[in-house]
């Protein structure tokens, strides 16, 4: 067990306790191999996300994107890595991202925290990431998702049928 699930489980259980309502999103919670290069994992996994989406009828897409452009990583010498994101294209619902990199323990929160507030891609994409660093391959997965432009709510907001 990771121990920042832990946390984040004992904390949703004095929620409850105390009476307010907290459901956790074990999806949202990163995962993160302290290796060289660092690899990182947050939602599902691309064979994860083909299943649920064969069994609840919805679209698949997967985008990729290498640190060989990123300005910070080459300045650090370290141009290899890669970033991968799943995802729904009807709604821009982010279903999963990984990361193999410099700092991909570190990165893969903003997409952690995405997937927690149901923010959609269609908002991502209007982000600001600043230049040169490494979040700017995150804004480059954001970026290069194609997704129905007709949707703009998050995944926590109801949708009319």
């Amino acid at each position: 067990m990771l121990a920042h699930a832990a946390s984040a489980q004992g904390i949703s259980v004095v929620e409850q306790i105390s009476g307010r309502d907290h459901i956790l999103n074990h999806l949202s919670i990163p995962a993160a191999c302290f290796t060289h290069p660092e690899i990182s994992m947050v939602g599902l996994t691309e064979p994860q996300a083909r299943e649920k989406a064969d069994n609840e009828g919805f679209e698949v897409s997967v985008v990729k994107t290498s640190f060989k452009a990123n300005t910070k990583a080459l300045a650090e010498n370290e141009g290899d890595g890669i970033a991968k994101m799943i995802y729904r294209p009807d709604t821009g619902e982010i279903l999963g991202v990984h990361i193999l990199g410099l700092h991909a323990a570190d990165l893969i929160h903003e997409a952690s925290n995405a997937i927690a507030l149901g923010t959609r891609l269609q908002e991502l994409k209007l982000a600001v990431h600043a230049h040169p660093t490494l979040s700017e391959v995150l804004d480059e997965l954001f970026k290069a998702a194609k997704v129905n432009s007709g949707v703009s709510h998050s995944v926590n907001e109801p949708v009319a049928a």
